[in-house]
């Protein structure tokens, strides 16, 4: 009778002892996993808008989170490389200590919320993203052991792409003087309607990812400034003043699609109220999105895309900055009120810092040409980035015509001649064909497979 008991009290006892063992969902996980950078892209996107964080200043905040999410993803995926030896100044990343489990995609997110949440405004909102995402996590499958050291390796990834990035100068530039204005005739000017100061002067002593310096690509000087109406620059200024004069609406749309102004101002009467929107990179980041989402790529495969996306958005803005600043260019608002017509007006608001290069024309061949070499030439595609403001879908044939498109859109919209929207659209694509010949993701036995 006692051994009969015994029996029972074991056989009760398994379901319970099994209901107790840890679940660890490893294709659920895996499932989740392969879609979270896009998701984490864009509430880092979401967060930005928000924040109104300049477009310069945007670029370095998607960057740094991706290669963070990127170098702590790397280690799972034998064909791919640290870019420690590749970026300006980065260090050797920490490694995973092999005598502990963990589950690498976990770990990326985490180093990316790392670093995101240190470089906008909004921690707290960043925190409840990362809360909610280690929630859904546990509801997959995780064992716990597995997702602590998982955490911890990304928590240290992180601090050390954060540890890298708080020596690239941009912490110092908060302190430097104001852009200061000229009186010379060719010079740039503050706009209507809010007349702001200069944006991001000291852009250019921002530590670049891959260039050798801000200088590396700077482009040849645009046409020589003129007020006679047989000179060159006139006729220039003409062509913008013609299209803002007689623009349709398709010129209009696109002009509008490609605004990316982080923060249009409107005035009713006495009351000023602000829109906030996505900047041009994020709108790249978007599109890059967009690509990751519609070719099914694995996470790490969509951590590599980003990785380059991002740098050639970033080096391409200090690019791009160095040269506004050194030429100082006088916008078409400007130079048509003051030599051919007082009350014209642009369709865009007027950004406030130098006209050339124009700094979207630079950012999207930049992003164009990394973006081509990824899913090639021909690779058609629709934005639907603007749908949150109300405008429509775009269908592009490749990433070159999307980009090219900027650049006209900026002579449509009235804020830039010609010259600054078609040499660069010749800088970006320099900034783009050197991240993706300097930057080496894939191992080299690997990358002759592939």
């Amino acid at each position: 009778m006692k051994s009969v008991k015994s029996l029972l009290l074991f056989l009760f006892a398994i379901p319970f002892i099994f209901g107790c063992e840890e679940k660890h969902d490893q294709a659920g996980l895996d499932k989740f996993s392969q879609s979270q950078l896009v998701v984490w892209n864009r509430h880092l996107s979401e967060i930005i808008i928000k924040d109104i964080f300049s477009p310069p200043v945007a670029s370095r905040i998607y960057s740094y989170p991706n290669i963070a999410a990127y170098e702590a993803l790397a280690p799972a995926y034998p064909a791919y490389e640290s870019l420690s030896d590749q970026f300006n100044g980065l260090s050797e990343i920490p490694q995973p200590d092999t005598t502990k489990e963990m589950y690498l995609p976990v770990s990326s997110i985490i180093a990316f919320s790392t670093v995101g949440k240190k470089l906008i405004l909004d921690e707290l909102k960043m925190e409840e993203y990362e809360v909610e995402y280690l929630a859904r996590i546990k509801e997959i499958g995780i064992k716990e052991e597995v997702l602590n050291n998982s955490i911890a390796y990304g928590r240290q990834v992180g601090e050390h792409i954060l540890a890298w990035a708080k020596q690239d100068g941009y912490v110092e530039t908060r302190a430097l003087t104001r852009h200061v204005i000229s009186k010379k005739p060719d010079t740039w000017q503050p706009t209507a309607p809010d007349y702001m100061p200069a944006v991001e002067p000291h852009w250019n002593k921002i530590r670049p990812f891959v260039m050798d310096s801000a200088a590396h690509f700077k482009p040849r000087m645009a046409t020589a400034f003129d007020s006679t109406t047989t000179s060159d620059f006139y006729k220039e200024a003409m062509e913008v003043y013609d299209i803002v004069k007689h623009i349709d609406e398709e010129k209009l749309l696109i002009a509008r699609f490609w605004d990316d102004n982080p923060n249009i101002s409107y005035t009713k009467g006495h009351v000023t109220y602000f829109q906030q929107k996505l900047t041009p990179p994020g709108h790249w980041v978007s599109i890059t999105s967009s690509a990751i989402r519609k070719n099914k790529l694995s996470m790490m495969e969509a951590a590599e895309t980003y990785v380059m996306v991002t740098t050639a958005l970033a080096d391409g803005f200090i690019s791009c900055w160095d040269a506004k600043y050194a030429y100082n260019s006088i916008r078409p608002d400007t130079y048509i009120e003051r030599y051919i017509d007082q009350d014209w007006d642009p369709i865009l608001q007027t950004p406030p810092f130098p006209e050339f290069p124009s700094g979207h024309s630079v950012i999207s061949a930049a992003a164009a040409t990394v973006l081509t070499q990824k899913f090639g030439d021909n690779y058609a595609f629709a934005d639907s980035t603007q749908l949150a403001i109300g405008l429509p879908v775009r269908k592009f044939n490749s990433f070159n015509e999307a980009a090219y498109e900027v650049g006209e859109s900026r002579i449509y919209g009235g804020i830039h001649f010609r010259p600054a929207c078609d040499l660069g659209a010749e800088q970006g694509k320099a900034v783009g064909n050197l991240v993706v010949s300097k930057l080496r993701t894939r191992k080299p036995e690997q990358t002759a497979k592939l």
